[in-house]
């Protein structure tokens, strides 16, 4: 499908999807509607992933659910904006409950075209309150926001497969302006090996000290926060030398910290 002229709302898809596939992505669910044309037209159009079409949102998403099951790997869930939303909740709850990585997408009406009885328009930003692991609201993609559109992609698949409750539904909520179709231009560009722009390592993973390819990533990155949860090692001295010798700040919950001695 060939669109012109480019359009931005494209281009954001379009790394999206990329981002996704990096990140290990392989399967979407689709129900169609207008406000989420975009980036079902990048899901589409890309030959890695295995897209699905259902016309009821409800089944759709119990769909998304198994293959999710089956798989054990995140799956996206496409919806377009208003009540269509909300017929994907019992889905999440189920997601919420069994621990099922379930990305769920939700395109939205712009800022303008809310609480002025736009016909379809609902809070969509609060559906599925207490049953997600990580919860994203994006406005109207710009140009400002380009350089940020990977690690909110990455960051959706991470959070869904390894939440600090475990793996779990997630859902980003996007905001589309009319027109919402277009070409795609060139792309923000993503990591040279092909990698995620997020990286998850696990605490057991971690406890028999730093993996290669963990420190390989930091010495190739200028500012590093290293982050270390309450559960996160059995013993963090090597990670708090490490950071020391780089300069790096560490933010460590006590739990973690108070077991080493530096």
């Amino acid at each position: 499908m060939t669109l012109s002229p480019t359009s931005i709302q494209a281009e954001f898809s379009s790394t999206f999807v990329d981002e996704w596939v990096r990140a290990g992505v392989r399967h979407a669910v689709i129900s169609p509607g207008s406000r989420s044309s975009a980036i079902a037209i990048a899901l589409l159009s890309d030959r890695r992933i295995d897209v699905i079409v259902r016309l009821d949102e409800r089944s759709a998403a119990f769909f998304a659910l198994g293959i999710a099951v089956a798989t054990k790997t995140p799956v996206i869930m496409l919806t377009t904006s208003g009540t269509a939303a909300a017929e994907v909740h019992a889905a999440v709850v189920e997601a919420d409950l069994a621990r099922v990585p379930l990305i769920i997408v939700t395109a939205d009406r712009p800022v303008e075209l809310h609480d002025v009885h736009a016909p379809q328009t609902i809070d969509q930003s609060h559906l599925f309150a207490g049953c997600l692991r990580y919860h994203l609201d994006l406005p109207v993609p710009t140009e400002e926001t380009r350089a940020h559109w990977r690690s909110f992609a990455s960051r959706l698949v991470a959070e869904s497969s390894h939440g600090a409750k475990g793996a779990g539904p997630v859902q980003a909520n996007i905001a589309f302006r009319e027109p919402i179709v277009g070409g795609v231009g060139e792309l923000p560009s993503g990591r040279q090996d092909g990698s995620p722009w997020h990286q998850v390592v696990r605490g057991d993973e971690m406890s028999a000290g730093v993996p290669a390819h963990v420190l390989d990533l930091f010495v190739s990155t200028r500012r590093v926060v290293v982050i270390v949860g309450g559960e996160a090692l059995s013993d963090p001295s090597l990670v708090l030398e490490y950071a020391r010798h780089r300069g790096w700040p560490v933010l460590g919950d006590a739990r973690a910290i108070g077991r080493s001695p530096h």
